[in-house]
């Protein structure tokens, strides 16, 4: 047992002694993140919307960074650099094509989607309800015990 400046105190499991105890007000890390400081996503984030001043058909304008970057990367496309033309095309897809929110009628919207999936539907329907022998898949028959009988 350790006694300690308040009255006696025991030691032991998840009881450490007192002079190993965090302090009041003191930082269990004091060597940690300081505050306020920001992560790398903040970083480039900010770093996007700073403003800059541009001379643009002779006129000079403030615009972000981002657009920026988005102005010199549609130009080199459009003057034909070819590691600039999928960058800018996979953008547009993503901005332009995000099936992922369209319902099945606008995602399979022409002609002969429909008519290719009318048949699929049709070939389900006529379909046995058991399959083939072919195209069945392996039972596994369940062992059991063999029956006790009277004797």
């Amino acid at each position: 047992m350790a006694k300690g400046d308040k009255g006696s105190y025991e030691v032991g499991f998840s009881k450490p002694p007192r002079s190993t105890q965090f302090k009041p007000g003191q930082s269990g890390n004091p060597a940690g993140r300081p505050r306020g400081a920001k992560n790398f996503a903040t970083a480039i984030e900010e770093e996007l919307q700073a403003r800059v001043i541009v001379t643009e058909n002779g006129k000079r304008k403030r615009i972000s960074k981002r657009e920026v970057i988005a102005k010199h990367l549609v130009n080199k496309a459009a003057s034909g650099d070819l590691k600039a033309i999928p960058l800018l095309l996979n953008e547009t897809r993503l901005r332009e094509g995000n099936h992922a929110d369209a319902g099945p009628d606008q995602v399979f919207d022409t002609s002969e989607d429909r008519n290719v999936l009318d048949s699929i539907i049709r070939r389900i329907r006529s379909s046995d309800a058991t399959p083939p022998e072919s195209a069945q898949s392996p039972q596994i028959l369940e062992e059991t015990e063999p029956e006790e009988t009277e004797e």
